[in-house]
């Protein structure tokens, strides 16, 4: 092999890297994160501390505008924390807000390592996870490329939660 083909082939690699670093599924969805700050504005934005009121209004019978009717209703309502679970680079603690049956809010304790790569890597993966459980409604959600550790430790964590929470 030529070094002038090498050269090509070691570029492409490293072009696929770097959109696979930011790029995930979730549920078959391809997801692309190139502005982690905005998938962390818009998750507040969606459940602001005033949606448990609205939520105590929707169950007296009168509806809120501020949720959808597609939530099947699964999890009972409520606030739960996971487990802490620990990986190679740290570890994940994830809080679960549940309103009218559906995840609302998700909240993380991510400790790392204290690496930079460690925090570069779950600054840019845990909003992209973030919003793929709230979509999805539930921790079935793919892996994000690149932060297999820090994905499944969250997940693994989430579904603590979601198991406190429980089916109705």
């Amino acid at each position: 092999m030529s070094s002038r083909a090498k050269a090509a082939a070691a570029l492409a690699s490293l072009g696929i890297v770097g959109l696979g670093w930011g790029t995930a599924t979730a549920n078959g969805q391809a997801v692309l994160a190139l502005n982690p700050t905005d998938t962390t504005a818009t998750t507040p934005a969606t459940t602001p501390a005033t949606d448990t009121s609205a939520s105590a209004d929707a169950s007296t019978g009168s509806t809120s505008s501020g949720s959808t009717s597609t939530a099947t209703g699964m999890y009972t309502d409520g606030t739960y924390t996971g487990t802490t679970v620990s990986h190679r680079y740290g570890s994940v603690t994830v809080t679960v807000t549940v309103t009218d049956g559906a995840i609302t809010r998700v909240t993380e304790n991510v400790v790392s390592d204290g690496d930079r790569k460690s925090n570069q890597i779950n600054s840019r993966a845990v909003p992209v996870v973030r919003s793929a459980v709230v979509a999805a409604n539930s921790a079935n959600v793919s892996t994000v490329s690149g932060a297999t550790y820090t994905t499944r430790a969250y997940l693994s964590s989430l579904q603590s939660a979601l198991d406190q929470a429980g089916a109705r």
